[in-house]
């Protein structure tokens, strides 16, 4: 088994950012060093379009837009954090599990609890979209043979009982099968960022 120590933090604490985990999640892929609020408040934002900029607020729900950043915006905003930081997008999971062996996290897109894919057309200024809607941004940080272990910045678990994460703890270390969690990364586009050694 492969777990790698890093320190969970919450979307729920301090502060609420219901809508916040892909700033959460690089903060932990940062290691802590830039407090999500930050990244959230400077990162770069768009009005309809995730592949420019977050769009919405990470505080409120925003029903009728993809309320997300994708890595071809969100890379380019976290370099200046840490030149390594490098879109993954397209890399299978072995290629994953090779980050991991070398002690490297990975920020991960994929369905809500691995849930089954929800395919909808968001309208943006750069015309009609087609993408998952039931995303979730996560930080993968280990595997073993039946399973992939991340950390969830939205919840926790007590036993077989789902909570939201209300403040950082090791409860927030989740396990998927990981038959399930290769189609739950698989469905939105193999979306991923990480750290390359070595850059």
């Amino acid at each position: 088994m492969k777990l790698i120590p890093v320190r969970p933090q919450s979307q729920w604490y301090p502060k609420p950012m219901i809508m916040g985990c892909e700033g959460v999640a690089a903060s932990m892929l940062l290691g802590g060093a830039v407090a999500p609020e930050k990244l959230m408040k400077y990162w770069p934002k768009h009005d309809s379009n995730p592949e420019k900029g977050y769009v919405g607020h990470p505080s409120f729900i925003s029903l009728n837009s993809h309320q997300t950043i994708f890595p071809s915006a969100f890379v380019p905003y976290l370099k200046q954090f840490d030149a390594r930081i490098v879109d993954g997008t397209g890399a299978t999971l072995p290629d994953l599990e090779k980050l991991l062996d070398h002690n490297q996290p990975v920020l991960i897109y994929h369905t809500h609890l691995g849930f089954t894919a929800l395919e909808r057309i968001f309208h943006t200024s750069d015309g009609k979209k087609h993408w998952v809607s039931n995303i979730h941004i996560t930080l993968l940080i280990g595997y073993d043979r039946n399973y992939y272990y991340y950390i969830d910045p939205l919840w926790m678990k007590i036993g077989p009982i789902l909570l939201p994460a209300l403040l950082p703890s090791r409860r927030q270390i989740m396990k998927m099968s990981k038959r399930r969690f290769r189609k739950s990364y698989e469905s939105p586009g193999r979306l991923c960022i990480f750290k390359k050694e070595g850059v």
